[in-house]
C-alpha cells in the first residue's frame, strides 16, 4: 500500500519562490547564476523550467532546496519559509521535497544494494523497523515497475532506464509532495525516455505529486508540463501556461528555443497504408518481397 500524502494548505501554492538570487565568485567579480527568479507550483501541477545549458536551471533547483544557500529571496513550501529554517528543521522538512537526478547511476551508491539505497532515507528519518522498511522497499519497486527481487542486486546490474526507476523509487520513499526532476530523462535513450515520462505521469495521477520539471528538451516539456518558466542568463524571461507560450511566445529567446525543436511530420493512417501498398506493389513488380 502506498502511503497517502498529508493534507496541504488550501488556497495557496505548494511551492512559492520569490526573487531568488544565487551568485558564485568568479575571479574578482561574482557570477549571478540565478537572478531574481520568482514562480509558483500548485499541488498536483507540473511546472517546467527550460533554457539552454548554463541558463541557471539546476542552480535554481538546488537553491530552492538550500543545497546552495541563496543570496537573496524567499522560498515558501507548504506555507513554511524554507529560507528561515534552521538546518535541523530544514532537514526534517526536506523529506517533502525530493530530487531525481540526470545520471541515475551516478546518483546511486555503487556499494549499496537497491534495498539499502531505497531504505536509506527511511533509516535517516527513523521511519519503521527493518521489516517495515523492507516491505516499503518492495512496495516502491512494484510501484515503479520493477520486480521486488531486484532489491538484492546492485545498481550497476541494471539498464539506464531501470536505474532511473530505482532513483524514482528512492525519491518516493519518504512520500514527498514535490519531486524536482533535474534533466531526469536526458541521459536515456528516446524509447526509454517515453517509458519514464509515462511512469512519472502515472505516479502523479496516483499519488497527487507536484513536479518541478527541469529540461532543455522543449518537446518533452510541451508533453508533460502544465505551466512553463523560460530561463535565460539566470533570469526567468517568460512564464505562463504551456500551450499559450508555445502558441504565442512573447520573447525572442523563447521563440528561438521553440523554433529549434525538430518537427517530424505525422503521416495519417490512410496515407501510411497507401504508402505501404505502393511499396509492396513496386516490390512485387520487381520480383521481391517487401517486409513491413
Amino acid at each position: 500500500m502506498v502511503l497517502p500524502n498529508s493534507m496541504r494548505n488550501q488556497g495557496e501554492p505548494l511551492l512559492k519562490v520569490v526573487n531568488l538570487t544565487k551568485t558564485f565568485p568568479q575571479g574578482r567579480t561574482a557570477f549571478k547564476a540565478v537572478d531574481g527568479a520568482s514562480f509558483e507550483v500548485a499541488a498536483g501541477e507540473t511546472l517546467g523550467i527550460v533554457g539552454e545549458s548554463g541558463s541557471g536551471k539546476s542552480t535554481l533547483a538546488r537553491a530552492v532546496l538550500r543545497l546552495y544557500e541563496p543570496d537573496e529571496g524567499k522560498v515558501y513550501f507548504d506555507g513554511v519559509d524554507f529560507t528561515a529554517l534552521s538546518m535541523d528543521a530544514l532537514r526534517a522538512k526536506r523529506r517533502d521535497i525530493q530530487m531525481i537526478f540526470q545520471d541515475p547511476l551516478a546518483s546511486l551508491n555503487p556499494m549499496m544494494t537497491v534495498q539499502k539505497a531505497i531504505e536509506d532515507p527511511l533509516i535517516i528519518h527513523k521511519i519503521g523497523n527493518p521489516r517495515e522498511r523492507a516491505r516499503r522497499v518492495h512496495e516502491l519497486l512494484e510501484l515503479v515497475g520493477l520486480d521486488p527481487a531486484a532489491a538484492n542486486a546492485f545498481p550497476f546490474e541494471f539498464s539506464g532506464g531501470q536505474q532511473q526507476r530505482i532513483g524514482i523509487a528512492r525519491a518516493l520513499a519518504l512520500n514527498p509532495k514535490l519531486l524536482i526532476c533535474d534533466e531526469a530523462t536526458s541521459a536515456l535513450d528516446v524509447s526509454i525516455q517515453a517509458q519514464i515520462l509515462r511512469l512519472l505521469q502515472d505516479l502523479q495521477a496516483q499519488l497527487g505529486l507536484a513536479y518541478l520539471f527541469i529540461s532543455h528538451n522543449l518537446a518533452v516539456v510541451e508533453h508533460i508540463c502544465d505551466r512553463l518558466a523560460v530561463m535565460h542568463h539566470g533570469k526567468i524571461v517568460e512564464y505562463g501556461n504551456v500551450e499559450a507560450i508555445f502558441s504565442h511566445p512573447t520573447q525572442a529567446y523563447t521563440r528561438t528555443l521553440i523554433q529549434s525543436v525538430p518537427v517530424i511530420p505525422r503521416m495519417g493512417r490512410r496515407a501510411l497504408l497507401e504508402a505501404r501498398f505502393a511499396k509492396n506493389a513496386l516490390s512485387a513488380s520487381s520480383g521481391e518481397t517487401a517486409a513491413d
